[in-house]
């Protein structure tokens, strides 16, 4: 009998350390849901500038526009309201990492277009990456008011394209800007891309804005002659994601590095990229495609990077939207996540 006890002890025993260590295991796990609201958790600590209110690991690593910085700084001081009605968020319950795309306050009344990344490791927080795109830097405001409603819709199951697949579509579109070729990459015809707030290719803007045809980002400000030619010639490039691209206005980009497809959302059809852009001002000409009357333009001359956060929206295979953000920094600047 009393063997039998000391059995049956062992057994319930054993059965308690699984329950606990499935527990444990479930509470370092967070599904779409969690990692949503632990983004919109990790605003609000933002504005109020408590950083104590969020799990970080005792290592976290955090950067704002490329450096590395203690918590507590950058953003979490200067924070002073938000998100507005603009807000995209990429939950990848997978890989444990959330993004996120808002509009927002910093220093009581400036505007920022806000990109960003969390990781999580067993639980908390153990990478957060900020990218803040101050006022001067946005266009088009309108267009900041609230986000397309492809960016935030769920996908239907029939439509929905696998996890590895949107992996190697999202990374696609860099080779397809590096290569000039937009075959490289599956648009959609309807393909719209904004950065910064800027419609860059991709139907009509509803308000009028100051737009440069062709650019990914607003480069350092430069007003002459040859830059006023370029967006003329620029204006007759294919207003669409494949054909602007493979008419070669993209060839200032000198490379692209540091190419992370970090977020994939497959109930929101939405793969997250970040890389940084190298523009070295070597290349003085560029020679178009398919673009009437028009051969050759002048590069844009001038060195900087430009680190850069991708939200691809992909709907059956294909791309139909995408909404960036871009950061002019000094040459050589590297993202910190190298």
């Amino acid at each position: 009998m009393k063997m039998k006890r000391v059995k049956l002890m062992l057994v319930l025993a054993a059965i308690c350390i699984f329950c606990i260590r499935g527990f444990g295991q479930a509470a370092q796990t967070c599904d779409r849901q969690c990692l949503v609201d632990l983004m919109k958790n990790y605003l609000a600590a933002l504005v109020a500038h408590n950083p104590a209110a969020m799990p970080f690991d005792k290592y976290a690593k955090f950067t704002q526009n490329t450096a590395e910085i203690p918590i507590g700084y950058g953003l979490w001081e200067t924070a002073s309201s938000g998100p507005t009605e603009f807000q995209i968020y990429a939950a990848d319950p997978v890989n444990q990492q959330v993004a996120c795309l808002a509009m927002m306050k910093e220093n009581t009344n400036q505007n920022i277009l806000l990109g960003v990344r969390l990781a999580l490791r067993r639980g908390k927080i153990s990478e957060a990456e900020h990218h803040v795109v101050t006022q001067e830097h946005l266009h088009a405001m309108h267009n900041l008011v609230k986000p397309r409603p492809g960016l935030v819709e769920d996908i239907a199951p029939e439509d929905r394209t696998p996890r590895d697949r949107m992996l190697d579509i999202g990374l696609s579109y860099y080779d397809a800007l590096t290569g000039e070729d937009g075959t490289l990459a599956p648009f959609a015809v309807e393909c719209q891309r904004r950065e910064n707030g800027g419609i860059s290719v991709g139907g009509k803007d509803e308000a009028p804005a100051k737009k440069e045809a062709g650019r990914d980002f607003a480069p350092p400000s430069s007003v002459d002659p040859e830059m006023m030619k370029l967006a003329k010639a620029l204006s007759a490039v294919p207003n669409t994601c494949e054909g602007q691209i493979t008419a070669g206005v993209w060839g200032y980009i000198s490379e692209i590095r540091n190419r992370r497809l970090l977020v994939i959302d497959e109930q929101k059809g939405l793969a997250v990229g970040f890389s940084n852009l190298y523009h070295d001002s070597r290349l003085k000409t560029m020679k178009l495609k398919g673009v009437p009357g028009v051969e050759s333009v002048p590069a844009y001359q001038g060195t900087f990077n430009m680190p850069a956060i991708h939200i691809f929206k992909i709907k059956k295979g294909k791309i139909y939207d995408i909404e960036a953000t871009g950061l002019v920094l000094p040459y050589g600047t590297k993202t910190g996540w190298e």
